[in-house]
């Protein structure tokens, strides 16, 4: 089987977030499997720079034949690439089947046409596009753009792949025309690593209990609760740690104004690796997202795999699994409730142990890139050759 990924920005670009890291995992599982892997994707770095890589040709990234097209538009946002264009137009025929990730980038067009012309079957991963809050949050030349050009390439599409159940339920009380559009669920998956304990570089004494977030630092994702659930309980065994590339300055500036009191109990740090990440989820205690939308959530999965237990809003993706699998705390994004649990794990550090356990065995019974990769081989044979396989729950 021929696939070709089709992004607008792929690793390296870590700073664009989750998309970037679960579609590598993905595309590297499925070329270890046997399947011919192509990814067409721009030089974007996401912090509106560019890759420092070799353009329009071909580069080997774990069996994944990598291509970069230089970003000749909108760089922050990987927008247009006429070179990739270009070798959409020539090479779309050559491909069984084609796996797009840009409903707002103008790839995502071209991609719509070019499997028009060739008579290919595209399968379109929003990744929390259709979500209520990005979706109530855009603009209206967004909204112009969707409606002119975005519903076209979901009529053309051959199905579209959902990371959770509460994604797809989200997005089709959002984007009614998704309903009437075949769909499936496939995790995103990860490529579970060993980091080693890093508290001593940090300065962090072991009685302490370690508070981490990851990801990029924008009020979407809710820090300002777990900090405010901090200066109402007063404990000094708790630590946090930030973690992420400052995107929203504004709110950056107001979450550092509102732990001042909060002296040396809050930790920030830029950015790391990818790899690096790890040595962070394995020094901490408890994994913190309070968003107010995440279609999936990578960074909790990862911190799971490494035995974090989660403290997460039922906003984001897993919510629901994390709450069957007792891998956790799901809470509302209220204050109070944050606080009592934050309470809790400071006054019961054998049932932060017990959650660890529990963490640990979710992340790798149902993210463990191996299953995810084979779930995706089987979606794609599924559009192939008109089969519906249950554990993809088609709709």
């Amino acid at each position: 089987m021929k696939v070709i990924h089709v992004i607008p920005s792929y690793e390296p670009a870590w700073a664009f977030g989750g998309t970037v890291t679960a579609t590598s995992n993905l595309c590297r599982m499925l070329a270890k499997k046997g399947v011919d892997v192509t990814v067409y994707t721009t030089d974007a770095n996401g912090a509106g720079g560019y890759l420092n890589v070799p353009l329009n040709q071909p580069i080997d990234l774990g069996g994944v034949k990598v291509w970069y097209f230089h970003c000749d538009f909108l760089p922050k946002k990987a927008f247009y690439s006429r070179s990739l264009v270009k070798k959409l137009k020539e090479s779309v025929g050559d491909f069984d089947i084609v796996h797009v990730s840009a409903i707002w980038q103008w790839i995502q067009i071209n991609v719509c046409k070019s499997c028009k012309f060739y008579n290919k079957p595209y399968i379109i991963t929003p990744h929390g596009s259709f979500n209520p809050w990005p979706w109530s949050h855009i603009f209206l030349k967004k909204r112009i753009y969707w409606y002119a050009f975005g519903t076209k390439t979901i009529k053309a599409a051959a199905a579209v792949h959902f990371t959770t159940r509460d994604e797809r339920d989200k997005s089709l009380s959002t984007v009614p025309i998704l309903s009437k559009k075949k769909s499936f669920i496939v995790p995103n998956g990860i490529l579970i690593k060993e980091g080693k304990n890093v508290r001593s570089v940090l300065k962090i004494k072991d009685e302490q209990v370690l508070l981490i977030f990851a990801g990029r630092i924008h009020r979407i994702k809710g820090i300002h609760f777990i900090i405010e659930a901090m200066r109402k309980l007063k404990s000094n065994r708790l630590t946090f740690l930030i973690v992420g590339h400052e995107e929203d300055v504004e709110y950056v500036n107001h979450l550092k104004e509102i732990c001042r009191e909060l002296a040396g109990n809050v930790i920030w740090k830029e950015a790391v690796s990818a790899k690096d990440i790890w040595d962070y989820y394995s020094s901490s205690d408890l994994f913190v997202l309070p968003s107010y939308d995440e279609n999936f959530g990578m960074v909790v999965v990862e911190a799971m795999a490494c035995g974090l237990p989660v403290l997460i809003s039922n906003k984001v993706g897993i919510w629901r699994e994390v709450q069957t699998d007792n891998a956790g705390f799901v809470v509302n994004q209220d204050i109070n409730e944050i606080t009592d649990v934050l309470k809790k794990c400071t006054e019961n550090l054998a049932f932060l142990q017990e959650l660890s356990h529990n963490a640990r065995e979710s992340a790798g019974k149902r993210y463990d890139i191996n299953k995810v990769a084979d779930l995706m081989i089987k979606a794609y044979e599924d559009v192939l050759i008109g089969r519906r396989s249950p554990e993809l729950q088609w709709m």
